[in-house]
């Protein structure tokens, strides 16, 4: 079953909803319906396959480094836009944590669907250097790993 591109957006911005509610509740079953069971999420050139895999690396993304920050606030800076059968869009992300400078993460991402269902995930960071410089200067200012969290 093939989507159109209107379908392909509205499945995409449904599972925008479900990551954001998984964010909030730490519940990442609720991605489950949106990737089909061979899935693979790509982030930097690092790959994991198979969906439980791909929902852990979300959850382990967050809890290593989103959660470490008092809040998150994502802006789409282009898209999302279907080009050639895949949603592509690029997004900006300003954290912030009481006491530091905000750090702004831009990336990029390609969501490839097989029927309604997100077969291939890749997600580039394109200011990869600038987060890096971010966290070795104000690492030690940020929530510990595993801390209680109230991002948003």
């Amino acid at each position: 079953m093939s989507l159109t591109d209107d379908q392909l957006l509205s499945r995409f911005h449904a599972y925008a909803a479900a990551f954001e509610a998984a964010f909030a509740s730490d519940d990442w079953s609720v991605l489950e319906p949106f990737f089909t069971a061979d899935a693979s999420n790509e982030l930097n050139g690092g790959r994991v396959e198979g969906r439980s895999a791909v929902l852990q690396a979300f959850h382990d993304s967050v809890t290593m480094f989103d959660r470490r920050f008092d809040r998150r606030a994502l802006r789409f800076v282009h898209g999302p836009v279907v080009e050639d059968g895949v949603v592509h869009l690029k997004a900006a992300v300003r954290y912030e944590r009481r006491g530091l400078p905000a750090l702004e993460v831009v990336g990029e991402e390609w969501f490839h669907f097989a029927g309604d269902r997100i077969q291939r995930h890749v997600d580039q960071v394109l200011n990869l250097d600038e987060v890096m410089t971010y966290l070795g200067q104000h690492g030690e200012g940020l929530r510990p790993l595993g801390a209680a969290s109230t991002a948003a």
